[in-house]
């Protein structure tokens, strides 16, 4: 009895329309996941926008700002990536079919921006029991 990883690997080798159609479903897959990451963001961002207070020394206000922007590059970077991928395999472009760069400086990206938010909401709590020690 022959396995489907075997007659996988025999249909790979021996038709090339076939590795060409794995190359971009494995190359699509990605998309949906990055695009969701970047909506999701936004769906925060936005709802951290419509619950802070009016108080316009809000820190909310600052810090969903902050997120709006991270959470348009999630999305663009999605796009980016896919068609990036689409003509490198539509070429046949031999090389890295990968972008080594750009998850981390995203990742960096929205890291800061949480951090940033973290180190004020510390400061606050600080503020806040020093003024209950009075």
């Amino acid at each position: 009895m022959v396995s489907y990883t075997e007659v996988l690997k025999i249909l790979v080798t021996l038709v090339p329309a076939f590795r060409l159609t794995i190359y971009f479903t494995f190359t699509t897959l990605p998309y949906p996941y990055r695009l969701h990451a970047g909506i999701t963001l936004y769906t925060i961002a936005s709802g951290i926008l419509v619950f802070a207070e009016d108080d316009a020394a809000s820190w909310a206000h600052w810090y969903a700002m902050a997120l709006l922007p991270i959470s348009l590059c999630f999305c663009m970077y999605a796009l980016h990536v896919f068609l990036w991928r689409a003509d490198r395999i539509k070429t046949r472009i031999p090389g890295r079919w990968d972008d080594p760069r750009g998850p981390y400086l995203l990742g960096g990206l929205l890291v800061a921006v949480l951090s940033l938010n973290l180190a004020t909401k510390m400061l606050q709590l600080w503020n806040y029991n020093a003024l209950e020690e009075l």
